[in-house]
């Protein structure tokens, strides 16, 4: 054996012995994350013992091949948060950016910001069907009432206009007054507008929701808004992926991930409601949180026989090099 040989050897050896340390120490914080999976080094061999003369056999040396994610289920513990959920089954949450990027995670640890729209820590969105479209949006507080295509211009309007009156409504709309003014009175009647008299107006404003109402979410997983007389809203959308292993770690760290063409073709997973039996996706837990499946007492016994082993790997390398010096020193 070569020096160089031996000291490529015990040089991967211990690069590979601080991966696996490293990824152990990891799994040590995701321990802690809710959704969170631990992941798992696999080591190759990589050098080769060299006889001279063009002559080689395979070596000691060691290098981290890849890394496994177990997506296996953890356990649901309740939380009494009602913006808290778990996936319980397979699927993954579908959060999205401000410039549309799409990201997936188990974590469901959510809250609503100020604007009333549910995010995650990160800020991102949490995605939900638009029950007209069918596509995806952000989820908010609001109810979604089934009325005209009148009566759903109308309570658009006043979402983006605030308060108004039906001369107003009609106006921005270009409607005829004579059919704003009796959708405005269907819509008042199922208490999807309300109204007040400011002297000789009467202003309308839509009660569909607002930042600070009660909600709840049903294991379907649609917005329940106990507020508005427990109303639905949107219902929550998840994804699932046909080879986990495929998914790629996002700026976000390791518990929200980002499609890949490895994970689906085109990075594009199949999209559907929980509990979606064709699509195989678990129901939703509200009030609940999906523990990590990494484990720490199993995760520490590991990264101790870790670190044995690099010990004595360096011991290894320095009695190598003590060896090699002795050897130099016998041809000088």
């Amino acid at each position: 054996m070569t020096s160089s040989g031996g000291m490529s050897g015990i040089r991967e050896a211990l690069r590979s012995s601080e991966q696996l340390i490293n990824i152990e120490a990891s799994n040590i914080t995701r321990s802690q994350i809710p959704g969170s999976k631990s992941v798992r080094g696999t080591l190759q061999g990589i050098d080769t013992l060299n006889f001279g003369n063009g002559r080689t056999a395979a070596g000691p040396g060691t290098s981290l091949a890849a890394t496994t994610t177990d997506f296996s289920q953890g356990g649901l513990v309740r939380t009494g948060f009602t913006t808290d959920m778990a996936i319980n089954g397979r699927g993954f949450f579908i959060l999205f950016d401000a410039k549309g990027e799409f990201y997936y995670t188990r974590n469901g640890s959510f809250h609503f910001d100020n604007t009333g729209t549910l995010v995650n820590s990160d800020g991102l969105n949490v995605a939900s069907f638009d029950p007209i479209t069918g596509a995806l949006e952000k989820t908010t507080m609001e109810i979604n009432p089934v009325v005209s295509q009148l009566g759903q211009q109308i309570l658009d309007q006043l979402k983006t206009g605030g308060t108004q009156t039906a001369a107003q409504i009609a106006t921005a709309l270009g409607e005829p007054l004579a059919n704003v003014t009796p959708e405005l009175a269907s819509l008042r009647v199922s208490e999807y507008v309300t109204d007040k008299v400011v002297g000789p107006d009467v202003l309308f404003t839509h009660n569909l929701g607002y930042p600070g109402d009660q909600v709840d979410f049903d294991r379907q997983g649609f917005l329940i808004n106990e507020t508005r007389g427990l109303r639905k809203g949107n219902q929550i959308a998840l994804a699932i992926f046909p080879n986990l292993q495929g998914l790629s770690n996002s700026r976000f760290g390791g518990v929200v991930y980002k499609g890949t063409d490895a994970a689906a073709p085109g990075g594009i997973p199949g999209v559907g409601a929980p509990g979606d039996l064709k699509l195989g996706l678990g129901d939703l837990e509200s009030q609940a949180l999906e523990e990590s499946n990494a484990e720490t007492p199993s995760s520490m016994s590991l990264l101790g026989l870790l670190q044995r082993n690099f010990t004595s790997t360096t011991a290894a390398m320095k009695t190598f090099l003590n060896a090699w010096d002795d050897l130099i020193s016998v041809f000088r």
